[in-house]
């Protein structure tokens, strides 16, 4: 039977429980939380926002997915954002990877969206 109601679609329980990832350049294990549409639609946002200058890629995707082991995000705000920005770009890349395959974006897509 297909879903026919908004309302039956929405009681869907389609959010996983966030994600253990080791970060080895940490010595140490994050939680990333499952993304929502809502995520992936903010961060594709800064991208085009941010195509045609630096920006801290890496630390905005961070920023949307660190969180606690409820899934409440624990680096949500910009200073926050510049905070992870500094910290190491292995462990940044390590996060950035994850955080790609949890959004089901591809390095292809990520050119794509950097040029348009």
């Amino acid at each position: 039977m297909a879903l026919s109601k908004l309302d039956d679609i929405l009681a869907l329980a389609d959010i996983r429980p966030p994600l253990k990832v080791h970060i080895r350049a940490w010595k140490d294990d994050v939680y990333l939380a499952d993304p929502t549409s809502d995520m992936r639609d903010e961060w594709e946002i800064f991208v085009n926002l941010h195509k045609d200058k630096p920006a801290k890629w890496r630390a905005k995707l961070a920023s949307l997915l660190l969180c606690d082991e409820h899934g409440t995000r624990i680096a949500a705000t910009e200073d926050a954002i510049a905070k992870l920005g500094k910290k190491s770009a292995a462990a940044m890349v390590e996060i950035w990877d994850h955080g790609l395959k949890l959004f089901g974006v591809t390095d292809s897509e990520v050119e794509e969206l950097a040029k348009n």
